[in-house]
């Protein structure tokens, strides 16, 4: 009898076997798993890493444990998943690597979450309820690999003192997002720590910090934010250029500006390493041509938007009296090469020109949002080629203007704009005229034909 081939060699060893059925979808895995012991047990470790809460409810009580220990990652959504948490209570999650729990609040104080606090955890995502010290301790004690953590609106019971050590001594965190609810914990001793953290890389902060704090961490702090590379933050603009100082080696920025009193966007310029910019106002600004284009400075932006603050209604960009043009944006893409998503919420008197430089100079782009109202009738003219985007799958515009004469009419139009971006799925306008809605119906009609 010969001896086996190195193929069937191959295929007996789990780790081989895994990697092959990470390949497979769902139906070819349960084919796989009836092949043999072997392939059973490989292929249902891998169906079962990313199960829902859903499906290990429905294993009968005594086999639920075999099941609950294969799955590395758990999402809770709304009071329904919530109620799986008590089912769950005595069950060993010992491959769980990253849970999220939505918001909840269980009317006789009893939240069984306990469970989930396993050595291989590395992301926590906490979305409201009532968090208590013991809580938090036990998941520093048992989840010491820790990398992600995300709380919002913990309730009243964890205290900043408390939730500041906490924090000090979970020093295996390198990502933490606290965002909503979170103001009463978020002290400035605590920022100053979270500065003077060696290997904090991503930090994303709800509540406004101000131009003197910022200015505290500059002189307290001898090497502020040196791992730090996403940073989420809201700030009076008298604080940018502070924050410009202190974080010099950011990859992505999303940063809410409270007022126009002073100008930030040529300060935020200085950030070439700089991949993704989110620049959000909160008051009502109008930005200097010169503002605008010194982002073109930010070579390396693969994701550029600058608008108001959505949050606030009053909140308007714009650039009209500097008369910020096509030549102006076309002298801004220009130097944007590596674009793949723009939000262009700055009001001007731009024009569909805009897109034609965008579809020169941008040929990675995915995404485009712009607020304007744009004649887009060059797409079925002599003119088509100048408007091709062999990528763009997301186009939200303002509207579309009329054409004189229907010429073309609303199904031309589509039909051209499905010629000149022939991977776009998805088409939206904000504005409610005929028009602008008849070439969006027309869009979706002949995309699902």
């Amino acid at each position: 009898m010969g001896s086996p081939s190195s193929a069937s060699l191959a295929l007996a060893l789990p780790e081989i076997l895994v990697a092959i059925f990470d390949c497979l979808d769902s139906p070819a895995l349960t084919a796989a798993m009836r092949a043999s012991k072997k392939w059973f047990t490989c292929a249902s470790d891998v169906l079962w890493r990313r199960a829902g809460c859903e499906a290990l409810a429905a294993v009968p009580e005594q086999r639920r444990q075999i099941y609950a220990s294969k799955i590395t990652l758990l999402a809770f959504s709304g009071d329904e998943d919530a109620a799986y948490h008590a089912r769950f209570q005595h069950l060993r999650f010992s491959s769980l690597k990253h849970i999220s729990l939505d918001a909840y609040r269980p009317s006789d104080g009893s939240y069984h979450i306990r469970q989930y606090f396993q050595p291989p955890l590395e992301s926590f995502s906490f979305y409201g309820g009532d968090l208590d010290h013991d809580l938090l301790q036990q998941l520093r004690a048992k989840s010491w690999r820790l990398r992600r953590i995300l709380i919002d609106s913990p309730g009243a019971a964890v205290q900043p003192d408390f939730f500041a050590t906490f924090l000090a001594e979970y020093t295996s965190l390198e990502h933490m997002v606290f965002l909503h609810g979170m103001d009463h914990l978020i002290t400035d001793d605590l920022m100053l720590h979270l500065a003077d953290r060696p290997s904090l890389s991503s930090l994303m902060i709800g509540k406004t910090c101000s131009a003197e704090l910022l200015q505290r961490i500059s002189t307290q702090v001898l090497q502020p934010f040196r791992a730090l590379r996403n940073l989420q933050l809201t700030v009076p603009s008298s604080a940018v250029p502070t924050l410009v100082r202190l974080a010099t080696q950011l990859n992505r920025l999303e940063l809410t500006v409270q007022d126009a009193d002073a100008t930030v966007v040529g300060r935020l310029a200085s950030l070439t390493t700089l991949r993704e910019l989110s620049l959000s106002f909160s008051a009502a600004t109008e930005l200097p041509k010169h503002e605008i284009l010194s982002l073109k400075k930010l070579t390396q932006l693969e994701e550029l938007t600058v608008g108001p603050d959505e949050a606030e209604d009053k909140a308007e960009v714009t650039a009209f009296q500097s008369s910020f043009s096509d030549t102006d944006f076309d002298e801004l893409v220009s130097q944007l090469r590596s674009l793949r998503r723009i939000r262009f919420m700055i009001q001007s008197n731009l024009s569909v020109l805009s897109l034609a430089s965008l579809a020169k100079h941008c040929p990675l782009l995915e995404m485009c949002t712009m607020p304007q109202v744009f004649d887009m009738s060059p797409l079925s003219g002599d003119d088509r080629a100048k408007f091709s985007f062999p990528n763009l799958h997301y186009l939200d515009l303002g509207g579309l203007e009329r054409p004189p004469s229907e010429n073309p009419s609303s199904q031309e139009l589509a039909s051209a704009m499905k010629t000149a971006f022939p991977k776009l799925g998805e088409f939206y306008v904000s504005s409610d005229d005929d028009y602008s809605n008849d070439v969006a119906d027309a869009f979706t009609a002949s995309d699902a034909s």
